[in-house]
């Protein structure tokens, strides 16, 4: 018998579909969904694995209805080690993600009964608290240093906003005022889309046009309209702690409700580096919105290091006191069952 004969499924056959890199993201393209049911299917909830999902739901849970700020997590390991891979998985299966054919997250991955149970207990209390939400992303991926305002375009895009923070801050007023749906219209009409002319929205006639077709009383003419936003939401540098707050809340709270949020942060370590000032940031953001939300948003940040491990990372040990640390054990185990699996006659 030859070695290749001997495998469930030939290696030369078995390629993974994402490369063995876990892309922790708000990116739910065809190509993205792909790749996430894959991961889905392949996902070995054992170990560290299987005994971290259980901690951060249980810790969450438990603080949940005391009014309190929820502990942070920390996921840790070397690179390789499936730190990004968990917090994505635990992003996805917070909300059961629904695909297109209308398969649920958690009904295609295969998980322990002390994880379903924990997820299943999580979708009850989401149903008390005004739902489930999950965004996840990197804070280099946005806005550069500022760290408020790279969280804001993650929280955004979770909920299919604009990533900048002004563009993001017309479309949700356009929903307050119920006013979206015919702003869409009228630039269909004239051939355009909202997504077109949101980039360039202090100049666009088009917009403009749209604005004053489902409210004339914005302005005499377009010059009026774009001045008028140009005003109103302005494009900043950056935000105060009070403004990201409200940002948050105008973005997520759902008929008076703020829902269950789970916010990753995938590279934290990665992201702050050697610089202290934003090390202290993020220290700052965790603390205003841990303590803001009353025990109804969580924190998952990921580093190749414990936080006790680099001078940097110390500062956030307070702020993220839950650890979930990913050793050698748990990448043999998963390369045993998905990569070497091998057939029962051998």
């Amino acid at each position: 018998m030859l070695n290749r004969d001997i495998y469930s499924k030939p290696p030369k056959e078995n390629r993974l579909v994402n490369n063995g890199v876990a892309e922790v993201s708000e990116d739910y393209s065809e190509a993205a969904q792909t790749i996430l049911r894959y991961e889905l299917e392949t996902f070995v909830c054992d170990g560290q694995y299987e005994k971290g999902l259980e901690t951060i739901l249980d810790k969450f849970l438990l603080n949940l209805d005391s009014k309190t700020e929820q502990p942070g997590v920390w996921i840790s390991g070397f690179y390789g080690s499936g730190k990004s891979h968990l917090a994505k998985m635990l992003r996805t299966l917070w909300t059961d993600y629904t695909f297109a054919d209308g398969a649920a997250a958690r009904s295609i991955a295969k998980l322990p009964t002390g994880v379903f149970e924990s997820l299943k207990e999580l979708s009850m209390q989401g149903k008390r608290h005004g739902g489930l939400h999950a965004a996840a992303g990197k804070l280099g991926a946005g806005a550069g240093d500022k760290v408020r305002l790279a969280l804001l375009g993650i929280v955004y895009k979770s909920k299919g906003l604009p990533e900048q923070h002004n563009q993001a801050q017309l479309v949700l007023w356009l929903k307050r005022e119920g006013l979206l749906a015919g702003v869409e219209a009228a630039l269909q009409a004239a051939g355009r889309t909202l997504v077109q002319e949101l980039p360039h929205m202090y100049v666009s006639v088009h917009l403009a046009k749209a604005l004053l077709k489902v409210r004339p009383d914005l302005g005499h003419n377009e010059p009026d309209v774009r001045q008028l936003l140009k005003a109103q939401f302005p494009q900043v540098t950056d935000v105060t702690s009070n403004q990201m707050e409200a940002a948050i809340e105008g973005a997520l709270v759902l008929d008076g409700k703020f829902p269950l949020t789970l916010l990753v942060l995938d590279e934290v370590q990665q992201y702050i580096g050697s610089d202290a000032e934003k090390a202290l940031q993020i220290q700052e953001v965790t603390e205003t919105l841990s303590k803001h939300f009353n025990g109804k948003l969580l924190f998952v940040g990921t580093g190749q290091s414990a936080l006790s491990g680099m001078p940097n990372l110390q500062r956030l040990m307070g702020r993220f006191p839950v650890q979930v640390m990913l050793g050698d054990w748990d990448v043999e185990n998963v390369t045993r069952q998905i990569i070497l699996a091998k057939k029962p006659t051998a």
